[in-house]
């Protein structure tokens, strides 16, 4: 039987079947400068056997070009959007719809700019196969152009109603497995329209993973380089530009405006779970203080972040900015 062109793509230049076979999502938009070495941090990864599938969403610099030098890798697959999608997001959120990951045992989420540890898939699909877990990020090490470093650690493990209100870090870090990418692949097919106006596509993953009772692996070691520039959707946390960017985006409303979309779209997929369907109930209540001071507790108490995090998102909750 002659092979189709997804298996020929998923098996391109693998000899070890017993390797794991990885899938890389690479969201690309005006990334000329970061790219190239990008895409050779992720060709060199020891240990797995891999392909790359590239969106580019209608690059207006030389990103195209710089892509252009991995055409005839059969490992990478390039596809260019004849219009840009309007945001990483849905950059993203379009990759996992077009590209099934039955040909593979893992997937993973590439940025444009970052600069992966050669063992970072490898030392992911072990953890992930050792816990059992359906999920994987990692710490992360945020550089600048100017030499600093400074280690991104995670905000600790997962609590039983985290991902309701934060991500799992950085979503460039994630590897899921493959049952993973297609159930959530399945929901975006069927029930996308809820997803539109989600900015993170990595925390949409986390949540949908949380609220179907899945298990997520947290990786205190990092995995790549994180690199900080004005491009930026949001900046490395704990950094002066991370804060003012995170509490403004609060104090606008437009914090609390996700939460509503991500407890929807949750609520969608996983309509048995409790603690999901009571925590979106009450997010749709009209505001008074019951209401603030009920979501200033949850939060709190169903967190992991920081200390002064959770300070910023109970503050908000009680001047009624979620």
């Amino acid at each position: 039987m002659a092979l189709t062109e997804t298996d020929r793509f998923a098996t391109a230049n693998s000899a070890e079947t017993a390797r794991p076979r990885v899938l890389i999502l690479l969201a690309t938009y005006n990334g000329s400068r970061w790219i190239r070495e990008q895409v050779e941090s992720i060709l060199a990864q020891e240990g797995v056997d891999l392909a790359i599938a590239v969106r580019d969403d209608a690059s207006t610099d030389g990103t195209r070009w710089e892509l252009a030098r991995f055409e005839n890798d059969e490992r990478v697959r390039i596809v260019a959007a004849t219009a840009a999608s309007g945001s990483a997001a849905r950059n993203f959120l379009t990759l996992i719809r077009e590209n099934a990951a039955e040909a593979f045992d893992f997937v993973a989420f590439a940025d444009q700019d970052d600069r992966w540890n050669p063992d970072k898939l490898h030392r992911a699909c072990a953890m992930l196969a050792a816990s059992g877990a359906a999920g994987y990020s990692s710490a992360t090490v945020a550089t600048w152009e100017d030499g600093r470093e400074r280690v991104l650690k995670l905000c600790g493990a997962p609590a039983a109603s985290d991902f309701l209100f934060e991500g799992a870090g950085q979503g460039c870090t994630f590897v899921l497995t493959a049952d993973l990418h297609e159930r959530v692949r399945r929901f975006l097919i069927t029930d996308g329209e809820l997803t539109r106006g989600i900015h993170y596509h990595d925390w949409l993953v986390y949540a949908l993973a949380r609220s179907w009772g899945l298990h997520w692996c947290f990786d205190a070691q990092p995995s790549l380089r994180y690199r900080q520039h004005a491009g930026n959707d949001t900046g490395a946390r704990g950094t002066r530009k991370g804060v003012a960017r995170r509490f403004a985006r609060i104090r606008d409303g437009w914090y609390g405006a996700q939460l509503g979309t991500i407890a929807a779209v949750c609520r969608a997929a996983a309509p048995s779970n409790t603690t999901v369907v009571a925590w979106h109930r009450r997010l749709v209540q009209a505001d008074c203080w019951r209401k603030r001071l009920a979501i200033a507790r949850f939060c709190l108490a169903g967190g992991r972040r920081r200390a002064r995090d959770n300070m910023m998102v109970v503050l908000a909750a009680l001047c009624g900015w979620i």
